[in-house]
């Protein structure tokens, strides 16, 4: 699993071995698409192709991946393209009322759909998708929540998109993948109720963190390790405009990282340009003064601001690979010096 998140935009790529791959979501910077450029780095077709919610930041690249793998003479190797389905009304689509980025993502989605009924797939809540040998469940949006966001959609009134996000539940060979996507707790009760559609959830090998590290984002029950997997792993992609996560005492990545695990930053709340030419560790104490740190040298673009993450199938602990620009979080005494390689993606692993 390869998580990207360079300041502003988050993008997830999974391969289930030997050559399953999906795209959730998808990020932009310095003039490239990263999961197109990752797709074309691996030589790979995916499976799945996935738009959360309708959010620019979730919504940069996707038109070049479907692009890509959608040849017109070739409809049968189409991928399966989800999203939850928009309404209509040209208020709602209106160009101040939904980002560009993403406008242009859902055209082009709906222009597969339409001429593929096939790769369509509408997400809704409890719906199963096979991905090699794995499964993908969808954990959310409720069907309450969301018919009364799309209501107001359609009339072109405000709403959160946060509380629509489709967060995903992948499962191979006994672990578990937890996609938390930009699904709230609050407003909504985006993860209690996805208790209630699984109530295993908290006990996962890997949670990427829902919605940066917000406090909104968060429930305990969710970050606290079950008795499988004591010391599971949490990727957080960091949203500059916001300055997600917050390292404060009791607030974001501070609260995820005390209720135990390993985690891990893709870069840091600031911009793309900013962002380390390293992978980095650093305390939670010194990333809570995160606006004083300084990086010699900075980024010089793609690969980078990623962390790529290898389940054996054999059950034993996964393999953490570090991009430049990521952030192991480590205990203030100190920790090991962060392991780095983009090739690294065995076959047998996920």
């Amino acid at each position: 699993m390869l998580a990207f998140g360079p300041g502003r935009g988050e993008l997830v790529l999974v391969r289930v071995p030997p050559d399953a791959w999906m795209v959730v979501d998808g990020c932009s910077a310095a003039t490239t698409d990263y999961a197109a450029a990752v797709l074309s780095h691996y030589d790979a077709r995916p499976r799945i192709v996935i738009l959360t919610h309708p959010h620019d930041d979730h919504s940069g690249g996707l038109v070049s991946v479907i692009e890509a793998a959608t040849p017109h003479d070739r409809k049968e190797t189409w991928p399966r393209i989800g999203m939850l389905v928009p309404p209509e009304s040209d208020v709602g689509r209106s160009a101040g009322f939904i980002g560009c980025v993403t406008a242009e993502a859902i055209a082009a989605i709906e222009s597969r759909w339409s001429e593929s009924p096939a790769c369509r797939w509408d997400m809704n809540i409890g719906d199963l998708e096979p991905l090699g040998g794995a499964m993908l469940r969808v954990l959310s949006p409720r069907a309450d929540v969301r018919a009364e966001a799309l209501r107001r959609w359609q009339m072109g009134q405000r709403f959160n998109a946060n509380v629509i996000s489709t967060a995903l539940l992948l499962t191979w060979r006994g672990r578990r993948l937890l996609l938390g996507s930009d699904l709230v707790e609050r407003p909504a009760s985006g993860w209690s109720h996805a208790l209630v559609v699984d109530p295993q959830l908290g006990d996962d090998d890997l949670l990427k963190v829902p919605h940066h590290g917000s406090d909104e984002a968060l429930l305990d029950d969710i970050l606290r390790p079950g008795a499988r997997v004591p010391d599971p792993l949490r990727l957080f992609t960091p949203y500059s405009p916001k300055r997600l996560p917050s390292f404060a005492a009791g607030k974001g990545a501070h609260r995820v990282v005390s209720h135990g695990g390993t985690s891990y930053l893709t870069g840091l709340p600031r911009r793309h340009a900013m962002q380390s030419g390293r992978a980095e560790a650093r305390t939670l104490t010194a990333l809570r003064a995160h606006d004083t740190i300084t990086f010699d040298p900075t980024t010089t673009g793609f690969p980078d601001c990623y962390v790529l993450v290898s389940v054996p199938p054999d059950g034993g602990p996964p393999t953490v690979q570090q991009g430049p620009g990521s952030l192991h979080v480590v205990p203030d005494a100190g920790g090991a010096a962060p392991r780095t390689a983009w090739d690294h993606c065995d076959s047998d692993e996920i």
